[in-house]
């Protein structure tokens, strides 16, 4: 028993011909009779009754025209969880850089229900790099994390938000106070470092590694050292821009339901005062997708 039976049936018992239900389904009169003894046969009963000209659907008929009816639903409704439209449906693993959190994921959690409300978020913490390569490997869905540089290919970076780097030197420090870097290996690192070449006097000075920006903080806070970090991290830590940012973006694997979706997920991740804040010009960068070329390898 084929659907196309069913809904052949379903038109038949609409028209009451099957005359007209063949020119409404562009079919031919033979074929559609086939298909009736055809589903007669799947069914092991008599849907028409034939002795009359056009034939008439018996009580049985009816009823498995009827029950076609809900069948034919069922197929709409499944195949629309396929669909352009259909909505995001199961439950996924977002990645994040820990820094991101306390920026992103208030109004991400607040609007969620609305946006996507059959869906639902795990979160994982960790490095750029790292996550960047689970999104590519299938152990996250998607993640946030900071740009360096092309996606590796299959990936999609979406840009969020972009933030100044700041470089933080507090009053009279000690000639032999650090520069307190956060980890050189990772994304933002690799930026911070970068930018720190253009300031002889900072690169000049003991290097200290840390890979907590909240300590990085605590210690320029309290005059122990310098740093470079980009501007929400440092809040209310007086500094000047260095000239450089750093990208926060949505990386997703193509063709995948999150990449899908890739858009709105952005949208509900952009802060609403950056969102407000932004040009015109702006909002269509931040929004533009940079889609990787193939072969092409994640720094």
């Amino acid at each position: 028993m084929q659907n196309r039976d069913l809904a052949t049936l379903r038109m038949i018992a609409q028209t009451g011909s099957f005359r007209e239900a063949a020119e409404r389904l562009n079919m031919t009169l033979s074929a559609v009779s086939m298909q009736m003894k055809a589903l007669e046969a799947a069914l092991g009963g008599t849907l028409f009754d034939r002795s009359v000209r056009p034939p008439r659907l018996t009580a049985l008929g009816r009823a498995a025209a009827d029950k076609a009816g809900h069948v034919l639903a069922a197929e709409r409704a499944l195949r629309a969880l396929t669909g352009p439209d259909a909505p995001l449906t199961g439950r996924f693993r977002l990645g994040l850089v820990a820094s991101a959190g306390p920026r992103l994921l208030p109004d991400f959690l607040r609007g969620r229900p609305g946006v996507f409300p059959h869906a639902t978020f795990t979160f994982h913490t960790g490095l750029s790099e790292n996550l960047d390569h689970q999104v590519e490997t299938g152990q996250l869905d998607a993640a946030i994390l900071t740009a360096t540089g092309v996606p590796a290919g299959g990936l999609r970076h979406r840009v969020l938000l972009r933030d100044r780097l700041i470089r933080a030197v507090p009053t009279d420090l000690a000639a032999e106070a650090p520069f307190l870097q956060f980890a050189p290996s990772t994304g933002i690192g690799r930026l911070i470092a970068s930018a720190l070449a253009d300031y002889p006097d900072l690169a000049s000075r003991p290097r200290l590694i840390l890979d907590h920006v909240a300590t990085i903080r605590a210690c320029v806070a309290a005059g122990i050292g310098a740093t470079i970090l980009p501007e929400s991290d440092l809040r209310d830590l007086p500094g000047q821009p260095v000239g450089a940012d750093r990208a926060l973006v949505l990386s997703t694997r193509l063709d995948t339901p999150l990449d899908g979706m890739g858009d709105a997920l952005a949208a509900l991740l952009t802060p609403h005062s950056v969102a407000a804040d932004a040009t015109a010009s702006n909002a269509a960068s931040n929004s533009a997708a940079m889609v990787s070329r193939p072969g092409a390898s994640a720094m």
